[in-house]
């Protein structure tokens, strides 16, 4: 599972749920994919891949 950031707000096709700007939500690869697909009737971006291993690495730079 991947995290993403939610950059505007949507209702998840399968789940019915409602994500709201800036909340971070975690999602499958393939997952995310297809809402990405499904949501470009719409215009701009829904959702932005949050790169947690290099969160990781600069949290342990900082310890």
């Amino acid at each position: 599972m991947v995290q993403y950031k939610v950059l505007q707000k949507f209702r998840n096709k399968e789940t019915k749920e409602v994500y709201e700007v800036g909340q971070e939500i975690e999602l499958t690869v393939k997952r995310a994919n297809e809402a990405i697909e499904n949501l470009k009737e719409w215009e701009g971006d829904f959702l932005e891949r949050i790169d947690t291993k290099n969160q990781e690495d600069v949290q342990e730079d900082d310890a």
